[in-house]
């Protein structure tokens, strides 16, 4: 049976999915808990806000646990305004884009191309730049749990939209769907470790309105996932 880690950046983000596992920690000084859904195995580590603590917390999992064969990034994200998403419902990432990354004009932001400068050059993944793919196999086992699930670009960003018109230049920018602060950087973690990657999210607001419902957001993220139990 393969292991797939699930990285998480809050405990209420969580709370469906911790009271099915057992305590597993710490690793890598975060709180850690193992146990299986259906006939897949978990390790679910959380890592708390933003792409500096997910990196770390993905990083000491596959160091300490090399048997690791998928990544999951799971959790809320703010729908943005085209989207035709809504809060409660739930969206499995086809690309995540670092969203933050690249040239910075008065009138635009430019990716890494740009400069000519890629995050990563791999064997399996040639030059990598502002955006990741998810993997089709890791993507297809929660589709085939829940068919019905949305499919989009997450935009990956240090810095939430606080306004419509911020949160649709983003949108326009990389063609996104949501933003979220943790699963570019997951999966780039991923892909230098050479494991498959995807990514999972709940929406709990409008990108550019504040007002949250994290519990919605949450609960879809996670229901997505738990229909692994019914497989």
């Amino acid at each position: 049976m393969s292991l797939w880690l699930v990285i998480i950046a809050m405990e209420a983000e969580a709370r469906l999915l911790t009271q099915r596992l057992a305590p597993a920690g710490p690793i890598g000084g975060r709180p850690a808990f193992a146990g299986r859904l259906g006939q897949q195995e978990l390790l679910l580590l959380l890592s708390s806000l933003g792409q500096v603590n997910a990196a770390q917390a993905v990083t000491a999992a596959l160091e300490a646990r090399p048997e690791i064969a998928g990544v999951l990034n799971l959790g809320c994200g703010g729908a943005y305004p085209d989207s035709g998403l809504s809060r409660g419902q739930a969206m499995l990432a086809r690309e995540v884009v670092l969203a933050d990354l690249g040239v910075q004009t008065q009138a635009h932001l430019h990716g890494l191309e740009k400069v000519g400068i890629p995050l990563a050059r791999l064997p399996q993944a040639g030059e990598v730049y502002n955006r990741l793919t998810c993997d089709p196999g890791l993507s297809g086992r929660l589709l085939a749990a829940q068919p019905e699930l949305a499919r989009g670009v997450f935009a990956t960003v240090g810095r939430v939209s606080g306004d419509e018109a911020t949160a649709r230049a983003v949108a326009t920018r990389w063609g996104a769907d949501l933003e979220e602060m943790e699963s570019a950087a997951v999966a780039l973690v991923a892909l230098h470790y050479g494991r498959p990657f995807a990514a999972l999210r709940g929406i709990s607001n409008i990108a550019g309105d504040r007002a949250l419902d994290l519990a919605a957001g949450a609960e879809a993220a996670q229901r997505a996932l738990l229909a692994l139990e019914k497989v």
